[in-house]
């Protein structure tokens, strides 16, 4: 544990601010645009993990990040729900034990570090983008995060605060060998995993939109469930299921390379580091 005492940089933590406004009127609230500048600063800083309104009581929470109860309050003094009349306004400290999957709290390293703080998106090669985006939001359930008709560039994602798919129509214009390189890649294994809920209903999913399932549910035994599927075009995914059974924790699975498509091996969760 680091000592608060000593000098240097200090580890943020997390912090709630929760502000119950009972029956006021919303005239007596802080304006958006208010709001929304306080949001951007907190961003801006690398304080801010989310923000949004109470309905049931109404109110408003936010989750950022400080160094120490005493940094969490200066930070707030900003905050336009602060000395609201009638309200009751709570900061509290949080540690969060358990985290799903679904949900990323990791604190950012420091700015201008150098290290990598997120994966934002991976690029898949397609033939016809009309097509392909229609399929991907119909049979996979993406949904349009970015698109710019002018350039053809579309960026899909499975929710927000989620990595991004990158839908990649390759043209001519672009010259060699980037079109050639583009091209080369459609039809391939793109060694992007999902993790699905059930993998048996997706392989219904899948086989009901026509799409070729290239390895059924095949229980692995890490104790999951993996399946292999592809696009219209050929891009082959991988997608796999956790062990329902209580247990430790299991890594997820690694896709198998190219050359090793369409053997028998069991796919085998990474080794821990001893």
């Amino acid at each position: 544990m680091s000592d608060p005492s000593r000098p240097g940089p200090k580890p943020k933590r997390l912090y709630v601010r929760s502000v119950r406004v009972g029956d006021m009127e919303r005239s007596e609230l802080p304006e958006h645009a208010q709001v929304r500048r306080f949001e951007a600063e907190l961003e801006r800083v690398g304080r801010l993990v989310a923000r949004g309104e109470l309905t049931h009581p109404a109110g408003d929470l936010l989750i950022f990040r400080a160094t120490s109860l005493a940094e969490a309050e200066r930070v707030l003094r900003t905050d336009p729900f602060r000395g609201l009349p009638a309200t009751a306004y709570e900061v509290v400290e949080w540690n969060p034990v358990t985290v799903g999957a679904g949900a990323n709290l990791e604190l950012a390293p420091a700015r201008g570090s150098g290290r990598l703080t997120a994966l934002l998106r991976v690029g898949v090669a397609v033939r016809d983008l009309k097509s392909s985006l229609q399929w991907y939001q119909e049979v996979l359930g993406f949904r349009v995060r970015e698109r710019d008709e002018a350039t053809g560039y579309v960026e899909l994602s499975l929710g927000r605060g989620a990595s991004a798919v990158s839908l990649i129509a390759p043209r001519r214009e672009w010259g060699e060998p980037f079109y050639s390189e583009a091209t080369g890649r459609i039809g391939t294994s793109t060694g992007i995993v999902f993790q699905t809920d059930s993998a048996a209903a997706l392989e219904l999913r899948l086989r009901s939109a026509g799409a070729r399932v290239t390895e059924p549910p095949r229980v692995q035994p890490w104790g999951g469930t993996t399946l292999r599927f592809m696009d219209p075009d050929g891009n082959e995914f991988l997608a796999f299921q956790v062990a329902l059974a209580r247990g430790p924790p299991v890594a997820s699975p690694t896709p198998k390379p190219a050359s090793m498509r369409g053997t028998a091996r069991p796919l085998r969760p990474p080794r821990e580091a001893t």
